[in-house]
């Protein structure tokens, strides 16, 4: 049975966000960069501070569906126990971020505020 939590190719484009903190930064830099170097992929900064909808500090990965059956069993594969998001790019960002999102590890929950309209 599929979890359905587990990232699913369905879409064209996607992010996925390493999370990390102080004390696990050592593994995150060194897992994305060498996810850039392996797959020619993009990678965003490393933010150590939470961005967006990312209570966590990050680093994000841009890739699309002809990299997706490789890069993610990598991820999963030498993420060293840190969390992964994994989320759809259809330019509907909560959407996104709350119908498209799939989990390496722990699943954290997000903060959507910023994407709800100021009242």
């Amino acid at each position: 049975m599929n979890n359905p939590n587990r990232p699913v190719n369905i879409h064209q484009a996607y992010h996925a966000h390493v999370y990390f903190e102080q004390q696990t930064l050592h593994l995150a830099v060194p897992l994305c960069e060498q996810a850039g170097e392996r797959f020619g992929l993009k990678i965003g900064r490393v933010n150590q501070n939470p961005v967006g909808p990312h209570p966590k500090w990050s680093c994000q990965i841009s890739f699309n569906d002809k990299d997706f059956d490789t890069l993610i069993p990598w991820l999963d594969k030498n993420r060293n126990q840190l969390s992964v998001l994994v989320h759809a790019v259809t330019g509907d960002d909560l959407r996104d971020h709350t119908e498209y999102v799939y989990w390496l590890g722990e699943s954290i929950a997000l903060d959507l505020s910023c994407f709800q309209d100021p009242a």
